[in-house]
Parts: C-alpha cells; sequence; structure tokens
C-alpha cells in the first residue's frame, strides 16, 4: 500500500494499579484487550508492530507469541510512556534502520477497540499528510494513535525528565495536522474497572 514503512509503538509496560489487575489480558468479546489492538493494528499499513513490556511481565510476553509482533523489554522497566517510546525507538533503528521519510504511530496498549479499518482510513490519510505529525480527532477532541515522520524521534530523546510527549505540541516548528475521525473509539482507553464495564456492555459481544 506504500514505499514508505510505518512502525506501531506499543507501550504495555504498566502495573494496570487502578486496574487492579493485569488489564491487557482481561477478556473483551472473543479476544483478550492487547489481542484485540494488535488485531486493530493488522493493517498492510504497517510495516512491524512493537510492544515494550516490562521485564518480569513474562503472562504478556508469552500471551503474545503467537502473534506477529515484536515483543521488547528494557533491563530496567520503563518508568513511564516516554521512556517505553525512547527504548522502541532506538530498538527500531538498531533492527530496521528507518530513512527519515518512513513514520511511527504511538498508540497505548489499553486502547482496544481501535477497529483494523480506522486503522486503514488513519493510514491512508497519513500518508497525504503534509505535515510531521498527525493526530486524529473526534468532535475536536484528540485522540490515538498518533503518527509521526521518523525524523521526529530525536525530537523525543531531547526532551528533559520532566516533559511528556505532549510537551511537543507547543513548539513553533511543529505544527500537527488534525484529522478528524467519524468514529469515537479513538478516545475511549481502559484505566478503571469502571471503564472495563462500560467496554464490556458495548464491545464484549464482537
Amino acid at each position: 500500500m506504500t514505499t514508505r514503512r510505518l512502525f506501531a509503538i506499543v507501550p504495555a509496560a504498566g502495573r494496570s494499579r487502578r486496574m487492579g489487575t493485569h488489564k491487557l489480558l482481561l477478556t473483551l468479546g472473543a479476544e483478550t484487550v492487547i489481542q484485540r489492538l494488535v488485531r486493530g493494528l493488522s493493517s498492510e499499513g504497517i510495516t512491524k508492530t512493537v510492544i515494550v513490556a516490562r521485564q518480569d511481565d513474562i503472562r504478556l510476553k508469552d500471551h503474545l507469541a503467537d502473534l506477529q509482533v515484536d515483543v521488547v523489554q528494557r533491563e530496567t522497566d520503563p518508568p513511564d510512556m516516554k521512556a517505553s517510546v525512547q527504548y522502541a525507538l532506538r530498538w527500531i533503528e538498531e533492527h530496521y534502520q528507518p530513512a527519515d521519510e518512513d513514520g511511527w504511530l504511538l498508540v497505548p496498549a489499553d486502547h482496544p477497540v481501535l477497529e483494523q479499518s480506522v486503522i486503514d482510513e488513519l493510514c491512508q490519510a497519513w500518508e497525504r499528510c503534509p505535515a510531521d505529525v498527525m493526530i486524529p480527532t473526534y468532535q475536536g477532541r484528540k485522540g490515538h494513535p498518533t503518527f509521526f515522520r521518523w525524523s521526529m524521534a530525536d525530537r523525543i530523546f531531547k526532551l528533559s525528565e520532566a516533559q511528556g510527549i505532549n510537551a511537543l505540541w507547543p513548539s513553533r516548528d511543529i505544527q500537527p495536522f488534525l484529522q478528524e475521525c467519524a468514529v469515537p473509539e479513538i478516545l475511549l482507553d481502559l484505566d478503571t474497572p469502571e471503564d472495563f464495564d462500560a467496554l464490556q456492555k458495548k464491545y464484549g459481544t464482537d
């Protein structure tokens, strides 16, 4: 579909403290939360999905063993999402040698209702996007996944320890393109038992 490669980065090194259990292994419909996300990311527009897991998360690594993804683990657990993204970027650079015109997208692991059709549509929009960053929106609200040119990777490493990736947006030289979507699923994440109950009611029969 494209001559430019696109790598999906999925930070999955959290401890699900608010959920009280391993939320990525919860069953939602016929699949687990992480299986649903991986299926959504199995778009022709995505070259490879890279999932960053904790070093001790053997259950998640084993659960993903039969899927066409790269599971990577730091020797020390990443303290936050930015550290997970930085580790994935270094790993992709070492193993796939991306060019500046290639791209990467960031999607948290707890966005289980992103359908492949939505990802396909966003990948096609990214091919036409004139900006270095593209953020999907639903009724004016920013969602996931966020798309980046590979040339933007250096900017992630220049963020201070206290800054998250969102700190890039106020930069005058970075003007993200806002891609309006017709589906609210780009906004839906999973943090608490209440979130899971709501998703289960709406998507549990998928």
